[in-house]
């Protein structure tokens, strides 16, 4: 099989699956120090190829790992993913020996998008300039209609203070908005910068009090539905709902009466419910969220900047070549954080 090779010395199995990995080969073949093979393959599923590259590989760099991929991979080492959620990875089927991680970074660039957002929806941003550019002075003095209400002194809910809701409380304090959090961990003492960080039972108490409600959570079995027709009822009307989570983390048809009906004010969301499996276009609901106008709709670019990038990817080979040499692993999810046999072994 072609692949990528940094020298002649013996060299780790890499394989890289989904266009985001496949994509960063040249840039991972620079940053690996380890003599490496490198094998890419810029697709969206799982193929025979893929599967038969897993089966010899080391390590295996992806956006998506199916079950089928899981039982090939008998002498995996180490499933790194080159972003945060590893939720779609069938991981429960590896072997215990399997070390799997994950890379973070992507929190500057995800706060810098909710604060966007709750910019561009408390103005009605993308309506006012839909108008305008019909020569539609309405929403301006000029109209004479009462003005919107300035982000200073709103509530920002935060479900989920992990990397990204820290970095979004630190902006919305810019801003003057006063800041309450719900997690799984509340610490026992809230820090004088937050007026409210209590655990999930309290979540009613959240939604009534938010004025932008930002999920910034895992999608886990605790978190899947978290949101759906009973919490929406609990909300102000006047509220907006900005997910940078996971779609499954809000029900989808929920999601979308609420916002038809306008029992909240409107939503930004970056996270869906369908993805393409090709290069195909494909509308991201099986409802039409497209057709809402009190809507902003993104394609999961929320964390996708430069800087998330370039860090994730030096984080990815530094582990590749921590696995190498026997050192202990970077941001371990399941598995082994070191792999005790000296060196990796590898072939020629």
């Amino acid at each position: 099989m072609p692949g990528r090779q940094k020298s002649e010395k013996p060299t780790i199995k890499v394989v890289l699956a989904g266009n985001v990995a496949a994509k960063g080969a040249t840039d991972l073949a620079a940053l690996i120090k380890t003599p490496a093979t490198l094998y890419p393959f810029p697709v969206s599923r799982e193929n025979p190829r893929i599967l038969k590259a897993i089966s010899a590989a080391d390590v295996v760099i992806a956006n998506f790992f199916t079950e089928s991929m899981a039982r090939s991979a008998q002498n995996l080492k180490l499933l790194q993913a080159p972003n945060a959620g590893i939720d779609s990875f069938r991981t429960d089927l590896l072997s215990p020996h399997t070390s799997v991680a994950n890379a973070y970074f992507h929190g500057p660039a995800i706060a810098e998008y909710v604060l966007m957002m709750i910019l561009a929806l408390s103005r009605d941003l993308l309506n006012l300039d839909a108008r305008f550019r019909k020569g539609n002075w309405e929403g301006s003095w000029i109209g004479g209609e009462p003005p919107d209400e300035e982000v200073l002194g709103k509530s920002l809910g935060l479900i989920g203070y992990g990397t990204i809701g820290r970095e979004v409380a630190t902006r919305a304090r810019a801003l003057g908005m006063s800041i309450k959090i719900i997690s799984a961990h509340p610490p026992k003492r809230k820090p004088r910068d937050v007026d409210f960080w209590k655990g999930p039972a309290t979540l009613p108490q959240l939604l009534r009090e938010s004025d932008y409600l930002v999920l910034a959570c895992p999608l886990d079995k605790d978190t899947r539905g978290l949101i759906g027709p009973e919490e929406f009822a609990q909300m102000k009307d006047s509220a907006f709902l900005i997910n940078v989570a996971r779609g499954a983390v809000v029900e989808e048809e929920a999601l979308y009466r609420a916002l038809k009906e306008r029992r909240i004010a409107g939503a930004a969301l970056d996270v869906w419910y369908r993805y393409p499996k090709d290069k195909k276009r494909c509308l991201p609901s099986r409802f039409p969220f497209h057709k809402l106008t009190n809507l902003i709709m993104t394609p999961h670019v929320s964390g996708w900047m430069l800087g998330t990038r370039q860090k994730r990817l030096q984080l990815v080979a530094e582990n590749v070549d921590r696995l190498a040499a026997g050192k202990p692993l970077l941001n371990v999810l399941q598995g082994p954080q070191k792999h005790t046999h000296s060196k990796v072994k590898t072939s020629r």
